[in-house]
C-alpha cells in the first residue's frame, strides 16, 4: 500500500490550477502520447515522456518531486466507437425535438490512472494507494483542468445582464399560451417567448444555419417595445444561465436574473425542461467550425489531406480560427522557424517558474507542435465520421496568455484576424525586441506639398504593414439577392493608396495661408523582406458595418518598383528640416523641452510614430496617458507627422482647444443611441474614423467608455530597449535607399474570411509550399490540412483578407 507522503498536501489548495490537458513544454496529451501525461502531485504541472524528450525527468531533477498522477487514454476498438456515435445520434436523420446530446470524447477512450514513481520507475494502481492518497487523486481527477477553467472564465466574460433584462415588467394574462408553434406563421422550431407578455414568435433565420425563422419575435418587439425574449428550445433544467435570452433593444445576448421565476408566470417550469435545440453560442461555434470553405475539388472529389512537418493543424477552441490562421501564417516564414528553432535549443526549463505563463515557452511549444511532425497524423476519431483529418493542437494556454490583458482577445468571441496579427506582432516586439520581426519592418514616406506655395516636406514612418482600401463596384446580384462586385487588382489598389490626394484645411508654415490645400502622396523608402498587406473589406452601409466580398485577382507575384518614395519635382521646394534628435534634446544649457523617457518608450511600444509621441508628451504634461489622448485627438492634423520642434508648437495642432473628436462626429454616434462618453472613446480609438468607430461600437456593446492606459511596462527595461531599437532601425533604414532594393515579391500566404463581419464567420489560411515536386497551395482549415489545386482557389479570390508576401 502506497502511503501519501507528508510533504504532499492531502487536499488541493484553494485557487490552485490543475494542468492535466497537455504537457507544459509540448502538445503531448493523455490521448496522443504512448506514456500518457504525468501530473506533478505538488505543483499540479503536467509533463510527458515521449520518444524525443523526458520532461518528467527534467522536472524531477529540477525539483526533486518524484510522484506523479499518470493519465493514459487508449482509443476503444472501432466497433465500440461506432456504437457510441450511433447511440448519441450523430448519424441520426430524425428531426429536432429530441434531446440534444453531445459526445464526451472520453467515452471513446479506455482511460487508465496510475501513480508513477520516477525514482523507482514504478507505477501503482489506484487500488494500491492508501485512502488519503486515493482521495487526493479523486479530487484531482474531478477538478476542472486549467484549460477548462480558462474556457469557463472566457465564456463568463461574454454574456451579462442589460438594464432591460434586469427590470422586466411582466404583464398578466388569462389567455392560455400555445407553446408548440409561432402565433403568426405556425413555425414549430426556433420559437421565442416574450418575457414581458408571453407572446410566442419565431426567431430570425440564423445566417449560415438551416434553422428556419421568419422574424416574428423581432416584429413583436418592433410593435410593442418589449425587448427581452427567451428561446424555448434552449431551456434546460441543468443551468438557467445556459438558456438563450436576447435583448432586441441592445441587439445582444443577455442574462436575466431569476429567469425561472419569470418563465413560471407563463406556465413554464424550468426544472422540467429538456433542451431540444442548439443555443446561439453553439450555433455560432457550429457555423464557425463548418463554414463552407470547400474541402472538395472542382469535380467533387475530396481534397487530399497532407501530413508531416509543417502540415500540423490547430483545433478550433470555439471561436479561435482567427488565432489559428495568424499563427500558421507567421510560422510558415523561414525566419520564424529559424528563430524559434534556435530559441528552443537554448531553452532552460529550470529558469521558468510557470511554463504556461511564459510567452517564449508557449511560442517554442507551438513551433515544436507545428514543425516536429509528431502530431500530424490521421485521427481515428475522425475516421468514425468518414474523415481522415488530424486531431490538431489545442493552443489553449497560448490563447489565454496572449489575450489576458486585452479586452477582446481574452474572450471566446470571434475576432478580427488582422487586428490580432498587429497585436501579436507588437507583443513579440516587446518580448524579443526587433530581432524576430525586423524583416517585416520598412520605411514608408509621405510627401506633403502646399498647393499655394509649392513648399513641403517628406516624412518617413517605420511600419510593418499596409492596410489598403479596395474599390467595391456592384455589377449585379446573384439568385439569392447577394451583391456581386467587379473583380479588382491588388496592385491597382496599392497604386490608388500611394497616389496623390488633396487635403483641405492645411496651414502652411511657409506662406501662412490659414486654411489652404495640401497635396499628399506616398511610397516606399525601403522595402521589407516580408510584406504584410490587408485589404479593407468592411464598409458602412446605412450606418451598419458590412463586409464586401469583392473578388481580388490572386497576386502570385507583384513588383512594387513603381511605388518608390516620392521626390520633389518642378517648382516644388523642400522645407529644410532640423535633425529630430537635435530638436528634442538641444544642448545641456538650453531650456528646450525634454520628453519623459519612460513615457516616450511606452508610446513608441504602442506603435505611435516618434513625432506624434514627442508632440503628445509636449502637450500632455509629459504623461503617457495624457499624451495618448492628445495624439488620438489630433490624428487628422495635417502636420501631425512633421518633425517635432518645441519652438514652433503654435500650429493648429498645438493651439487648438479641442480635447477630442469633432462634435459633429460625436453627435452622429449619439444620434444612433450611443452615450457621449462611449462615442468619444470609439472615435478616439479609431483615429476619428466614424466608419471604424461604428464597427467598434457594435463589437463592444458592453464597454463603459472609459479610456485606460496600462502603466505596467513604463518601467520595463525591455520597453526602454525597444524604443532604442526602433530609433536605431529607423536610422539604419534611412541610410539605405529604395532604388537599390529588390522590389519583386511572391505571395506566401493568404488569410481568408467568410462571413458578414470580421467578428463572425470563419477564418482559414492558404499557404504556398513546395510539395510533390512543385509549388502548391495548402489549406489550413483549423485541424483540416489539405492540398488545394489551382482550380479550387475561388475562396482566395472572394475572401482574401490578409496577404503575406516574401521578397524574391
Amino acid at each position: 500500500m502506497l502511503e501519501l507522503p507528508s510533504d504532499i498536501p492531502s487536499t488541493i489548495p484553494a485557487n490552485a490550477k490543475i494542468y492535466k490537458d497537455d504537457c507544459m513544454y509540448s502538445f503531448d496529451t493523455p490521448e496522443n502520447n504512448e506514456f500518457g501525461l504525468d501530473i506533478d502531485l505538488k505543483s499540479y504541472f503536467a509533463y510527458s515522456r515521449n520518444a524525443t524528450h523526458n520532461y518528467t525527468r527534467d522536472n524531477y531533477e529540477k525539483t526533486g518531486n518524484y510522484l506523479y498522477l499518470n493519465i493514459n487514454k487508449v482509443l476503444k476498438p472501432e466497433s465500440e466507437r461506432k456504437k457510441i456515435y450511433d447511440e448519441n445520434g450523430e448519424k441520426s436523420t430524425k428531426l429536432q425535438k429530441l434531446e440534444i446530446k453531445d459526445i464526451d470524447e472520453n467515452e471513446l477512450y479506455n482511460v487508465e490512472y496510475t501513480v508513477y514513481d520516477i525514482k523507482q520507475d514504478k507505477s501503482y494502481r489506484l487500488d494500491e494507494l492508501s485512502d488519503p492518497f486515493r482521495k487526493l487523486i479523486d479530487q484531482i481527477l474531478t477538478s476542472n483542468s486549467s484549460h477548462q477553467q480558462d474556457e469557463i472564465k472566457q465564456w463568463e466574460l461574454e454574456i451579462i445582464p442589460c438594464h432591460h433584462s434586469i427590470d422586466i415588467q411582466q404583464e398578466t394574462s388569462s389567455k392560455e399560451i400555445d407553446l408548440t408553434k409561432c402565433s403568426v406563421c405556425e413555425l414549430k422550431e426556433n420559437l421565442w417567448i416574450c418575457l414581458h407578455c408571453g407572446a410566442l414568435g419565431c426567431g430570425r433565420q440564423q445566417f449560415g444555419s438551416n434553422l428556419k425563422g421568419n422574424g416574428h419575435a423581432l416584429n413583436h418587439y418592433e410593435i410593442t417595445g418589449h425587448p427581452v425574449a427567451v428561446k424555448l428550445g434552449s431551456l434546460s433544467s441543468d443551468n438557467e444561465d445556459s438558456c438563450d435570452v436576447y435583448c432586441y433593444a441592445c441587439n445582444d445576448e443577455v442574462k436575466v436574473p431569476k429567469l425561472s421565476e419569470k418563465l413560471f408566470k407563463f406556465g413554464i417550469d424550468l426544472k422540467s425542461q429538456v433542451k431540444t435545440e442548439k443555443s446561439l453560442i453553439e450555433l455560432n461555434i457550429y457555423q464557425n467550425l463548418n463554414w463552407d470553405f470547400k474541402l472538395e475539388g472542382a469535380n467533387g472529389e475530396k481534397l487530399k489531406p497532407v501530413y508531416g512537418k509543417g502540415y500540423t493543424g490547430f483545433q478550433n477552441l470555439g471561436n479561435s480560427c482567427y488565432l489559428n490562421s495568424v499563427l500558421q501564417s507567421l510560422f510558415s516564414l523561414d525566419n520564424y522557424q529559424q528563430f524559434f528553432s534556435n530559441l528552443s535549443s537554448e531553452l532552460n526549463t529550470s529558469s521558468i517558474k510557470n511554463p504556461s505563463e511564459d510567452l517564449s515557452n508557449q511560442l517554442i511549444k507551438i513551433y515544436d507542435g507545428l514543425w516536429s511532425g509528431r502530431y500530424s497524423k490521421p485521427s481515428l476519431i475522425s475516421a468514425n465520421k468518414g474523415d481522415d483529418y488530424q486531431l490538431g493542437l489545442k493552443p489553449v494556454s497560448f490563447k489565454t496568455l496572449i489575450g489576458e490583458n486585452h479586452a477582446e482577445f481574452k474572450t471566446q468571441r470571434q475576432q478580427d484576424a488582422f487586428e490580432f496579427l498587429l497585436y501579436l506582432l507588437d507583443k513579440l516586439d516587446q518580448e524579443f525586441g526587433l530581432t524576430l520581426n525586423q524583416s517585416l519592418k520598412f520605411l514608408f514616406a509621405n510627401k506633403t506639398i502646399c498647393a499655394n506655395c509649392q513648399h513641403g516636406s517628406i516624412q518617413s514612418e517605420l511600419i510593418d504593414n499596409l492596410s489598403i482600401p479596395i474599390k467595391h463596384e456592384v455589377i449585379g446580384k446573384d439568385e439569392d439577392g447577394k451583391k456581386l462586385y467587379e473583380q479588382v487588382n491588388l496592385i491597382e489598389s496599392i497604386r490608388d493608396y500611394c497616389d496623390t490626394e488633396g487635403i483641405e484645411g492645411y496651414k502652411c508654415d511657409h506662406c501662412k495661408v490659414p486654411s489652404g490645400l495640401a497635396i499628399k502622396s506616398g511610397g516606399f523608402k525601403t522595402y521589407p523582406d516580408v510584406l504584410v498587406v490587408s485589404v479593407q473589406r468592411i464598409i458602412l452601409e446605412n450606418w451598419v458595418p458590412i463586409k464586401i466580398d469583392v473578388p481580388i485577382e490572386i497576386p502570385y507575384e507583384i513588383d512594387l518598383g513603381e511605388f518608390k518614395e516620392p521626390i520633389f519635382e518642378g517648382d516644388e521646394v523642400e522645407v529644410e528640416q532640423k535633425d529630430e534628435e537635435e530638436e528634442v534634446s538641444g544642448s545641456s544649457s538650453d531650456n528646450k523641452f525634454k520628453p519623459n523617457e519612460e513615457a516616450l518608450s511606452t508610446l513608441l511600444s504602442m506603435g505611435f510614430p516618434e513625432p506624434r509621441c514627442l508632440k503628445g508628451l509636449y502637450h500632455g504634461n509629459n504623461n503617457a496617458e495624457d499624451a495618448m489622448n492628445w495624439i488620438f485627438a489630433h490624428m487628422d492634423d495635417i502636420d501631425i507627422d512633421e518633425p517635432f520642434n518645441p519652438d514652433v508648437q503654435t500650429s493648429s495642432a498645438a493651439t487648438t482647444t479641442d480635447s477630442g473628436p469633432s462634435q459633429d462626429s460625436i453627435d452622429n454616434l449619439v444620434g444612433m443611441g450611443f452615450s457621449t462618453q462611449l462615442a468619444k472613446k470609439a472615435l478616439i480609438l479609431n483615429n476619428n474614423d466614424i466608419n471604424l468607430a461604428v464597427e467598434w461600437l457594435f463589437s463592444n456593446p458592453d464597454d463603459d467608455g472609459v479610456i485606460e492606459i496600462s502603466t505596467e511596462t513604463t518601467t520595463s527595461k525591455a520597453v526602454v530597449n525597444l524604443a532604442a531599437e526602433h530609433k536605431a532601425l529607423k536610422q539604419k533604414l534611412l541610410q539605405s535607399t529604395a532604388t537599390t532594393s529588390q522590389t519583386k515579391y511572391k505571395l506566401k500566404s493568404v488569410i481568408c474570411h467568410k462571413g458578414t463581419s470580421p467578428h463572425t464567420g470563419h477564418y482559414v489560411v492558404f499557404i504556398r509550399k513546395h510539395i510533390e515536386g512543385k509549388d502548391k497551395w495548402i489549406l489550413y482549415n483549423d485541424e483540416k490540412v489539405v492540398i488545394c489545386e489551382d482550380e479550387n482557389l475561388q475562396d482566395i479570390k472572394s475572401n482574401g483578407y490578409v496577404y503575406i508576401f516574401e521578397k524574391i
